[in-house]
């Protein structure tokens, strides 16, 4: 934190917040972390423990008949340990805590990712050729747009929440507060899987269970279709350039720019209620445009190659609170881009059927992006240059991705099987023309 931060008068109300955060406060063995650096350790070992379960979990989706107990499973499971946590004042139970939780918000996203996956190949049932492309355009964009700008409601409120119990004196129960009742708000979540379930299209086989090791190759159907596998390095990249940007703009507002808490609070709420007014005004520009996944991420993408680059280059300028506002909401509607149009263009790579095999490398691949983008920007928090530079680097290369590594929605599409009455009318087509070519040959003969 600079010395001019502690020295200002609202300066001073958040040196001990800011210590907090990123004082090597936390001894392991012999040696000792931060409390930033102990969350990006827990968050990336509940990574690695959660993969081998993913393997299950796609085969049940697609194969299986009770896909919302899977998702009651995961919430219940997430919201139990959010609860448990309230309850033990100790540090070392926040490792398990991240861990079980990091595991549940991933098998809970596939489950929702397949979900949406499914409504839009259902939207598009009905078309084809060129009116199912435009159509399932549309419908996704529409849906995976709208989802994410309601989704910013729920992360207000709760930022909302934890500012006003982080004001009391004694933060530490605030925090255990702030727990238990996001495990209540999670555990409400519930009802939504006992209402919605959405099962394979496919009976279930009775004659034999597969092993794990088929359900892993199963899981694995993804090295298949390598405009999947590209989708997936675009979301990889730009869930850690967000993810970098966010936190290394929270510390630097916190410790550089030393802005008062009252617009701590108000940057996280215009951070993530902007949205709701950016992406919906976006839908109808892109359908104008005909815009497909491919540049609308590219345009995210952009965004955040401009923001970290700002930030990078004006590090060492005195920021005021008006700046870092700016700079919020316009990262905010980029955030809100790469995340919609990145699980879009993976859902029209995925085939008919095999959405929850996809869903899940989708789920993985974003929360580890976003685990490693944390862990660099927290990492260092007094040199907000670097996370920046990191970002940027990460939006330059989603950049090259997806305009040099073969990425493309129509070719996505086709790969998937999407647009198999596109190339049968074309086929059609063609033969139709041979056989009035031969007619007319055949009439002319007939002349002579």
């Amino acid at each position: 934190m600079s010395s001019s931060c502690i020295a200002s008068t609202h300066g001073k109300s958040m040196v001990p917040l800011y210590q907090r955060l990123t004082r090597y406060s936390i001894e392991i063995s012999s040696s000792h972390m931060s409390p930033l650096g102990w969350s990006a350790l827990s968050w990336a070992i509940g990574i690695l423990l959660v993969a081998p379960l993913l393997t299950q979990v796609a085969h049940h989706l697609d194969r299986g008949q009770y896909q919302s107990l899977i998702l009651i499973a995961a919430t219940s499971f997430g919201s139990f340990f959010c609860l448990l946590t309230g309850f033990f004042k100790t540090v070392w139970v926040f490792l398990f805590y991240i861990l079980f939780i990091a595991a549940s918000i991933i098998i809970a996203e596939a489950v929702h990712t397949r979900n949406l996956g499914l409504m839009i190949r259902g939207l598009a049932a009905h078309d084809s050729g060129k009116h199912l492309v435009l159509r399932r355009r549309a419908a996704a964009s529409q849906l995976s747009l709208y989802c994410t700008a309601i989704g910013g409601i729920g992360a207000a409120l709760m930022a909302a929440f934890m500012y006003h119990m982080l004001r009391r004196t004694d933060q530490l129960t605030g925090l255990w507060v702030v727990s238990i009742f996001s495990g209540l708000i999670w555990f409400i979540g519930i009802c939504h899987g006992l209402f919605t379930n959405r099962p394979s299209s496919s009976s279930p086989t009775t004659a034999f269970e597969p092993n794990f090791i088929s359900k892993l190759k199963y899981s694995m159907t993804i090295g298949r279709y390598p405009q999947a596998i590209g989708s997936l390095v675009a979301v990889f990249l730009s869930s850690f350039a967000t993810m970098c940007i966010f936190t290394s703009g929270t510390l630097y507002a916190i410790g550089g720019v030393c802005i008062k808490p009252v617009l701590v609070l108000a940057l996280w709420i215009l951070y993530f209620l902007f949205p709701l007014i950016s992406l919906p005004l976006l839908h109808p520009i892109q359908i104008i445009i005909r815009a497909d996944a491919v540049r609308m991420q590219l345009l995210g993408f952009i965004i955040a190659l401009f923001v970290s680059g700002a930030g990078f280059y004006f590090k060492s300028h005195r920021w005021r609170a008006a700046h870092i506002i700016i700079i919020a909401l316009v990262q905010s509607t980029a955030n809100g881009i790469l995340y919609s149009f990145g699980r879009i263009l993976l859902l029209d790579a995925s085939p008919p059927g095999k959405e929850g095999a996809f869903a899940i490398w989708y789920a993985y691949i974003r929360c580890m992006g976003a685990m490693i983008g944390f862990a660099v920007a927290s990492a260092g928090p007094g040199r907000a240059g670097g996370s920046f530079a990191a970002a940027f680097l990460g939006s330059f290369l989603g950049i090259i991705v997806l305009i040099f590594g073969n990425v493309s929605n129509i070719g996505a599409l086709k790969a998937a099987g999407h647009l198999k009455g596109m190339e049968d009318d074309k086929r059609m087509g063609e033969k139709g023309e041979g056989m009035s070519a031969v007619a007319d040959s055949g009439e002319s003969r007939g002349r002579v």
